[in-house]
Formats: structure tokens, C-alpha cells, sequence
């Protein structure tokens, strides 16, 4: 007995299928976190660089049921957290906020290095060093000893500013795409805000908040094959 005539195009269908799903594999995760309870990067372990110690937790004081300075204060500053969930390292390992010229922003790039198989990194903008040169007004621009960049306060925290971390597995290029702070949007962890952004904006909106943007994933860090871009 012949087959269907379909069949053929199910099987192709099958494959076609299955090499979409092989093109697409995650090697990590980015989460932020921006003043909240969960947001305490003290003492984690495979934090490669950790901000100073002493400077890292400081608050602006706008914030008006914050904690005494200690080793819980959390960060009122954006913490970028990226986790190797693979089994492979992730090098050459970058974040870098696109230029703006309408918003005033400088291009920049804090360099991580390699990120190890089950390992985290974090970066707290103006506390972590990553002892390159930056750009005059750079986002990363270490803040000696340590001070972490309120961008509440000084800025930038508009919802539209782009971020995308990039690696290599291997030889295989890693991305997280293009990362828009309004993406993940919505209201503080303790609810005095409607609308907070993981930069505590837009438009200094963070103030009325105690626990404000918790540690949330927003963005995975996959690569895609050659295969995938074809048609």
C-alpha cells in the first residue's frame, strides 16, 4: 500500500520543525533588579566583580522606609545579573547601551570577560569596574571607590534606551537582543507605583517606592544558526 500523497510534506514539515527548535538554544538569562528586598548583591556567589563593598548599598535617601546602611541595604541603582546556564563558558561577554542621541546617551560597554558554566556576573553601573576606558558621560563609567549610578535621579531611565549583552559559546555568537527597559515595565513590588521601569524611571517614578523593581529575567541569551536565517 502507497502512502498519502501528504505524506512526504508532513515529514518535511516534521524536520523543518525540528531544525527551527535545534536553531534556537539558551545559554543564560538576564535578570535586573532596581531598590527592592531581592535586590542585595552582597556575598552571591559567582559575582566576578561585586561592587565596593562599602559603596555599593548606598542610598540616595529618597527612599524613606530604606534600611540603615548594611550588607541587606538593596541597590538603588540598576543591578544587571547574568547567569551561564550551559555548560560551556561564555566569553568575550559584553552589555552595552546603544546610542541615543534624542535621549543624550553615549554609546557604551562594560566588559565582563568569561562567564563560567553555572556562574553569575553583575554589573551596578558607576560601582563595578571593569577597568576599561569609557566615553565622557558613559553609562559605566566607574565611580571611585564605588558609587552606584541612582539613574532615578541622574539619569538615564527612560523606558526606550537600548541594552544588549553578546558572547561566544564556542565559536557560536550569543546575544540577548536588544534590551528596552519599557519591555519589562509595570507596577513597584510594594505597589505605590504604576508604571517603573528597571532604571527606577521613567521620569524619576521610583520616589514613592520601598521595595521598588524586583529581580526579574528579561532576557534569555541564546544564538541562533546560519541555518535559521535561511528562507
Amino acid at each position: 500500500m502507497r502512502p498519502p500523497f501528504w505524506a512526504p510534506l508532513a515529514s518535511l514539515s516534521l524536520i523543518a520543525m525540528a531544525h527551527q527548535a535545534a536553531a534556537q538554544t539558551s545559554f543564560g538569562t538576564v535578570t535586573v533588579c532596581y531598590f527592592s528586598a531581592e535586590c542585595t548583591f552582597a556575598n552571591i556567589p559567582g559575582i566576578v566583580h561585586p561592587p565596593n563593598e562599602a559603596q555599593k548599598l548606598r542610598d540616595s535617601g529618597e527612599h524613606q522606609g530604606a534600611h540603615p546602611l548594611t550588607s541587606g541595604t538593596p541597590v538603588d541603582a540598576p543591578a544587571f545579573q547574568f547567569t551561564n546556564t550551559g555548560t560551556k563558558a561564555i566569553r568575550d561577554a559584553t552589555l552595552t547601551i546603544e546610542k541615543s542621541k534624542s535621549l543624550n546617551i553615549v554609546q557604551d560597554t562594560f566588559h565582563i570577560g568569561t562567564i563560567k558554566p553555572g556562574k553569575s556576573f553583575v554589573i551596578v553601573p558607576g560601582a563595578s569596574n571593569d577597568k576599561k576606558t569609557h566615553p565622557s558621560g558613559g553609562f559605566f563609567t566607574f565611580s571611585s571607590p564605588g558609587t552606584p549610578l541612582d539613574t532615578s535621579d541622574s539619569g538615564p531611565d527612560d523606558s526606550s534606551i537600548a541594552f544588549k549583552f553578546a558572547g561566544k559559546v564556542g565559536s557560536t555568537a550569543v546575544t540577548s537582543g536588544i534590551i528596552e527597559p519599557g519591555t519589562s515595565a509595570g507596577p513597584s513590588a510594594d505597589g505605590t507605583v504604576a508604571v517603573l521601569n528597571f532604571l527606577g524611571g521613567p521620569g524619576n517614578a521610583d520616589g514613592p517606592c520601598n521595595d521598588c523593581f524586583a529581580s526579574k529575567v528579561i532576557a534569555s541569551i541564546t544564538a541562533v544558526s546560519k541555518d535559521a536565517a535561511k528562507p
